[in-house]
């Protein structure tokens, strides 16, 4: 007999389980809560704070005499593209922005690189400046301070100062973004997280 109360009891509360289930209403269309306005507003705004190689260009044109110009877009990871390099092979570049353009008599490829054939982001800036070391010497302060503000014209110094290359900025106490720079000759590079 007690059996039977608790098969009954189970079946019971089985039964009004299911029945409340299919018994749930669906939330009024003219009552649906709308999306905050302000997260709304906040997206754009954080799209249009996103960097991108462009980005860059502009931003180190509007603080140069030193224009980047004539610049193109290009596929980093085609192998039999004019402006490849070795290290565009890896999955890094694989959906790159990248830009490659003219400062006076030296070419710049400026790359918005991260993201692995479509998974992570694309969070990191980097720039390679080819030609003439003096060129070099005058527009890698400016490019340092567009890719990382917070480093200190000192350090920039002391950087260019170095008879070999050296990753100093890294160090620098004033840094907060780069992650790799250094000039050799008549090659820069420099490297920075930008998300």
């Amino acid at each position: 007999m007690r059996k039977k109360i608790i098969a009954i009891t189970a079946a019971t509360l089985l039964l009004a389980t299911a029945c409340g289930c299919g018994s749930q209403q669906e939330p009024d269309s003219t009552t649906a809560k709308t999306p905050n306005v302000s997260a709304q507003q906040a997206k754009p705004q954080q799209q249009t704070a996103e960097k991108t190689a462009q980005s860059f260009v502009d931003e180190f044109n509007a603080n140069s005499s030193t224009q980047i110009t004539d610049v193109e877009k290009f596929t980093p990871s085609d192998a039999n593209g004019p402006y490849y390099r070795t290290e565009y092979r890896t999955g890094a570049f694989s959906d790159a922005d990248a830009l490659h353009g003219r400062i006076g008599q030296s070419s710049v490829d400026v790359l918005v690189y991260g993201a692995v054939h479509g998974y992570g982001e694309n969070d990191m800036l980097r720039v390679y400046v080819d030609g003439p070391h003096d060129e070099i010497d005058s527009v890698f302060p400016t490019m340092a301070k567009t890719l990382d503000p917070s480093i200190s014209d000192q350090d920039i110094q002391s950087q260019l100062a170095k008879e070999y290359p050296s990753n100093d900025l890294v160090y620098a106490a004033t840094h907060k973004l780069i992650e790799s720079a250094y000039v050799d000759g008549d090659h820069a590079f420099l490297d920075a997280k930008i998300s």
